[in-house]
């Protein structure tokens, strides 16, 4: 069966912030029934951009990376749900709004600090790959569609497929450690996670010294 899987090229994203606007958009003051209850306004970063400055003047590295809810195969937040989380057949990770009200212990569930608690409505909150869009025929979430450089691509394609594309671009996943095994894949991730080394090159030309007759 084919799933949905997240592509984010590091270095194609520029911190347009493109994407955490349009899940705001989307989700502040809208209710979804079955997949997602509203957003508050402030406060919640279900697209989260991280910054990181590398270096010094005049030599200065700076990258940006998109973090989300990871939807993993693997996700500690279904052990921990006992039925308030699920894991749909197409990959996606849903936190029930009904099922989970009152499960503020889901928030430290996720070890990549991506589910919020929505104190107001006190349930637990993720980005859900805007499921209810894509169940309406959507090809894409509206933060891939909002996204300029291309920095954000969903594929939906069996396992064995992404398997093959992940070899193939040389895909990552965040603390592979954690064995969550994450839909969400990172493209040039040393862009954000390696150190940065610069230098100056200089070569100079020795002109030949010019003697003339003696």
């Amino acid at each position: 069966m084919k799933k949905w899987n997240l592509v984010v090229d590091v270095a194609e994203c520029h911190g347009c912030n493109n994407c955490f606007v349009a899940c705001k958009d989307e989700y502040v003051g809208n209710q979804f029934p079955g997949y997602s209850a509203s957003q508050p306004l402030h406060g919640h970063k279900w697209i989260n951009i991280l910054y990181r400055e590398r270096g010094r003047s005049p030599m200065v590295d700076a990258a940006y990376l998109p973090t989300m809810c990871n939807h993993c195969d693997n996700a500690p937040c279904i052990a921990k749900g006992n039925g308030a989380v699920v894991k749909r057949a197409d990959g996606i990770v849903i936190i029930d709004p009904e099922r989970a009200k009152g499960r503020k212990d889901l928030v430290d569930a996720c070890p990549y600090g991506a589910i919020w608690w929505n104190a107001e409505l006190e349930v637990p909150q993720t980005w859900i790959f805007d499921a209810h869009l894509l169940d309406q025929g959507w090809q894409a979430p509206r933060a891939v569609e909002s996204c300029p450089t291309g920095a954000l691509r969903a594929l939906q394609v069996t396992d064995q497929e992404m398997a093959r594309i992940r070899q193939h671009e040389q895909l990552e996943v965040l603390a592979p450690e954690r064995d969550t095994r994450p839909r969400v894949y990172y493209k040039n991730l040393h862009r954000y996670a390696a150190n940065f080394i610069g230098g100056a090159y200089s070569s100079s030309k020795r002109e030949p010294l010019n003697v003339g007759p003696m």
